[in-house]
């Protein structure tokens, strides 16, 4: 069963690889789209759609695992406090 997520569990989630999450929210460089948790096997999966971008693994749970791009847009597969998250960003020139 997939369990819709609201945009503060999708920015909760991204936080702790994002420090800079709060700032580019504000500023309009990334945006909310749609969220999800599968149940299943326990994968959150984010969508979300922006002009700039900056995660990085900080801490002993936190992880970037791949990152694919094509035609301006990006997945990254990543853990975040250990949660493992698969981030889809549609990227444009303005959001």
């Amino acid at each position: 069963m997939n369990i819709q997520l609201k945009e503060e569990e999708c920015w909760a989630l991204l936080r702790p690889v994002c420090r800079e999450l709060d700032d580019l929210v504000k500023e309009g460089h990334l945006k909310f789209v749609s969220g999800q948790h599968c149940e299943k096997d326990g994968i959150y999966t984010l969508n979300l759609e922006g002009d700039h971008l900056h995660f990085a693994s900080r801490g002993i749970r936190d992880s970037i695992g791949d990152v694919m791009y094509d035609m301006n847009k990006i997945r990254i597969g990543l853990r975040s406090g250990g949660i493992p998250i698969n981030v889809f960003v549609n990227m444009t020139h303005n959001v």
